[in-house]
């Protein structure tokens, strides 16, 4: 499969939540991906039907994100990758004798994960009028090497033009919302931005952890203050590295010398 069929199992062309899928990740396989290993079954029970017109965060680690996504699908959601980092290039993307690559987030499990999805999106697509479901990933901030000379700097944050607007949402029937996490606690602040703006727009939050049973819980973030939209921005300009195509991912250069 094709990097451009590939991105068109997970972004159809018609799918009312294509325009949002990001192509990084698609834009550049490696040679060599791990294997992707299977994720226990979830427990769905509690997931509203795709009929009940909710859209789903899925804020899960790595390739866990894509997985739960995959399950979602065959509940009839369109599961949307929201991944905006990417891999490093050429040679530095290749395992080294340890297995490790230069990246500072591993994004190689992610890949492997899509790869394989996209065979099953292609025989079940989700119709065009399914509630999506974004997939982004809850580690995206986390560090598996050091941030030093030569690595290659991929930590990433997201943003509200990332995510489908209320009105977008609105126009489609959806006025709910579901953050799916492994565990309960603070949701990350880049996240939360994005959800208050809906909040503020009419959107009914909820939450819900997988590690604990039960339904989802209502969520309620405090209103941000006027200038957190600012600060978030601006952090998400200069405190990450960005490619030419304006994602997330690059080397960390030596220090000048003199």
């Amino acid at each position: 499969m094709t990097r451009d069929e590939l991105f068109e199992a997970w972004a159809p062309s018609g799918g009312t939540w294509s325009n949002w899928a990001k192509p990084a990740l698609f834009a550049q396989l490696p040679p060599l991906l791990p294997p992707d290993t299977e994720r226990a079954a979830d427990d769905l029970s509690w997931m509203p039907q795709a009929d009940d017109r909710a859209a789903i965060v899925v804020d899960l680690p790595g390739a866990a994100s894509v997985h739960f996504g995959l399950a979602l699908a065959s509940l009839g959601y369109q599961p949307v990758p929201l991944f905006n980092a990417c891999m490093p290039p050429g040679h530095a993307a290749a395992p080294d004798a340890t297995g490790e690559t230069a990246s500072v987030v591993r994004l190689e499990p992610i890949v492997a994960a899509l790869v394989r999805g996209a065979e099953q999106l292609r025989v079940n697509l989700p119709p065009a009028s399914a509630p999506p479901a974004l997939l982004i990933d809850a580690d995206r901030e986390a560090t598996h090497r050091t941030v030093a000379p030569d690595a290659f700097d991929n930590r990433s944050v997201v943003f509200v033009s990332d995510f489908p607007s209320a009105a977008t949402l609105a126009r489609n029937g959806i006025t709910r919302a579901i953050v799916v996490r492994q565990q309960p606690g603070v949701v990350g602040a880049d996240l939360a931005y994005a959800l208050q703006v809906w909040q503020q727009a009419g959107v009914k939050l909820e939450s819900k952890s997988l590690s604990e049973p039960g339904p989802p819980a209502p969520l309620v973030l405090p209103r941000p203050r006027w200038w957190t939209g600012l600060l978030r921005r601006l952090r998400g300009m200069f405190g990450f590295r960005r490619n030419a195509a304006g994602d997330f991912g690059g080397f960390v250069p030596h220090p000048s010398a003199g």
